[in-house]
């Protein structure tokens, strides 16, 4: 019976981490694209304005060690895995990915990270 709770799991997880990231409505997103209106500029309400360093940061405090804020910014199943079987790293790597939330300037470096430690540089390619 615990096998065909991983399989379960296994089969699911993909469609999960597609899912992830910043909430749209999608029947409203599918009118927005017969309508002409560029995904990219077009918001359900623009007065309501999504915060992603609030966001994540929540996720992290709250479901952090199952790598809730990792998914919300876009990562591959591995990390989430990784994350969901030692509990976020034993909640150090959500303590240190959250102090990186809150303090850095941008945002955009840890987006669609496939790296564990969302904070490690990619090694720079050495010159011929």
């Amino acid at each position: 019976m615990r096998w065909l709770l991983w399989l379960s799991i296994v089969v699911a997880l993909p469609n999960a981490i597609i899912a992830s990231g910043p909430y749209h409505d999608l029947d409203q997103l599918i009118r927005a694209e017969l309508e002409g209106v560029p995904i990219e500029v077009w918001s359900p309400d623009p007065a309501v304005k999504e915060n992603p360093r609030w966001v994540s940061s929540g996720l992290a405090v709250l479901l952090g060690p199952f790598a809730a804020h990792r998914l919300y910014l876009g990562t591959t199943s591995k990390v989430a895995i990784i994350y969901g079987a030692t509990f976020g790293g034993f909640g150090i790597l959500v303590l240190l990915d959250l102090g990186h939330l809150l303090f850095t300037k941008d945002l955009d470096v840890y987006r669609n990270s496939d790296r564990v430690f969302m904070w490690s540089r990619k090694p720079r390619p050495t010159p011929p």
